[in-house]
């Protein structure tokens, strides 16, 4: 089944810091006399928690060595097989449920064993360099696991119970779509660099398979199913420009390659369990004079096909035996002639995101009463932080601004709000 998201956090206002840096405890994005100017993108509002995470990223991943190194993950973020305990229904009997796990009984006396624990690299593996430890599952580039971490800034900033308000039934929800387009714009954006359209990547991987589920919930499945397939696209048209650069491989410089690719499988394969990605309308794949056929929704063949060609090893996901049985890999694969230019577009993404563009434009404007005829997609209309402090108060319990003065001041100085 798909994984459970991680709580999204008490039912009552946490404690706010809006001098904390996002997600990894380094400095604020702000921009000082002795730091460049950070590029402001148009998505955002004048005043944005969201703006100032996506700055705060772009401040930190600067230097490409390092932003595109490979660092290690003791353990995956998210439940995996055996250690999960699927059968929970209350977040707070998972935590309760954890706490009691991490004690194994070890020998006939019922002694207590510790079981090892992720302490963010202090004795664990995580953020030790991945060349370290090549046969090591779990690792990311430095740039991808900044932004997924970064996602659980932006998935705070759209819960209204982080603000003790309610808005409506499925603010988070469609902030998770807010969020997955924004995603999908950067992977645009970022046209001709490879590695940060390959970081995009392994955040949507990881980000699927954890607060990213939260989407499926929403009252407009066929948008949800519609940015499925879009993002199967996306990473279908990576994998693609990986093959023109010769970087599919089981000995490639991407090092989770095959990590990534099985994360997405398994996505895909998860998703269906929620009737979505089952579409089984065929096109072209590639010009049609190649004649080849391809199942959007069903990306996951592509993926084992590709894997199968190149002997790259699927890892990862507790269940990969299973997601492989399933998925079909003698399907057909895009002519590498007719792939060869960086405009080949094999699997149709930018058609298919102009279409989507106007499809899906404007929903969470609409929902956040800010629509207009030309609203993008993405942005921040759902990051409350992004709202007036009149339509916050006429939506919180008390009928007062939930952020303090102190707290709005900070993020006009480019502060990133940080909850819990």
């Amino acid at each position: 089944m798909p994984p459970k998201r991680a709580a999204a956090g008490p039912s009552s206002a946490p404690k706010k810091s809006p001098a904390a840096p996002a997600a990894d405890g380094a400095d604020s994005a702000a921009s000082s006399a002795s730091e460049p100017a950070i590029p402001r993108s148009k998505r955002w509002s004048p005043v944005s928690g969201s703006a100032n995470a996506d700055a705060h990223y772009k401040l930190k991943m600067q230097n490409p060595v390092t932003a595109y190194s490979f660092v290690c993950l003791c353990q995956p973020p998210f439940p995996n097989g055996e250690d999960s305990d699927e059968d929970e229904e209350e977040d707070d009997d998972e935590e309760d449920d954890d706490e009691e796990d991490r004690e194994a009984e070890d020998g006939e006396d019922g002694a207590k064993k510790k079981r090892s624990v992720c302490d963010g690299g202090k004795t664990c593996l995580c953020d030790t360099p991945a060349s370290e430890h090549p046969d090591h599952v779990w690792k990311m580039s430095a740039a991808g696991k900044l932004k997924f971490l970064i996602q659980r800034t932006h998935f705070a900033l759209r819960d209204p119970d982080n603000f003790s308000m309610y808005t409506f039934n499925d603010h988070l929800g469609y902030g998770v779509l807010e969020m997955l387009q924004n995603l999908v714009l950067d992977y645009e954006e970022a046209a001709g660099n490879y590695k940060e359209q390959w970081a995009v990547c392994e955040c949507l991987a990881f980000f699927l398979q954890t607060e990213g589920w939260c989407v499926t919930g929403i009252d407009d499945g066929d948008t949800v199913d519609a940015t499925f397939e879009l993002i199967g696209r996306l990473f279908m048209a990576m994998l693609a420009q990986l093959e023109r650069q010769q970087l599919l491989s089981k000995d490639s410089e991407i090092k989770n390659l095959g990590l990534v690719m099985a994360l997405f499988m398994a996505w895909a394969r998860g998703a269906r369990q929620y009737g979505l990605l089952e579409d089984e309308k065929e096109e072209s794949l590639g010009p049609a004079k190649n004649k080849k056929k391809w199942q959007p929704s069903f990306f996951d063949n592509q993926i084992l096909a590709y894997a199968r060609k190149y002997e790259i090893d699927l890892v990862g996901p507790h269940d990969i035996d299973e997601t492989v049985a399933e998925a079909r890999g003698d399907v057909a694969l895009p002519d590498p002639e007719s792939s060869s230019t960086a405009k080949a577009d094999p699997f149709g993404f930018a058609k298919a995101l102009k279409k989507y563009k106007v499809e899906a434009g404007g929903i969470s404007a609409f929902l956040s009463q800010n629509y207009s005829s030309n609203s993008p997609i993405g942005g921040d209309n759902l990051d409350i932080t992004t709202w007036s402090s009149a339509a916050r108060k006429s939506k919180c319990f008390d009928k007062k601004d939930p952020l303090s003065k102190a707290e709005i001041d900070a993020l006009k100085q480019g502060m990133v709000l940080t909850l819990g």
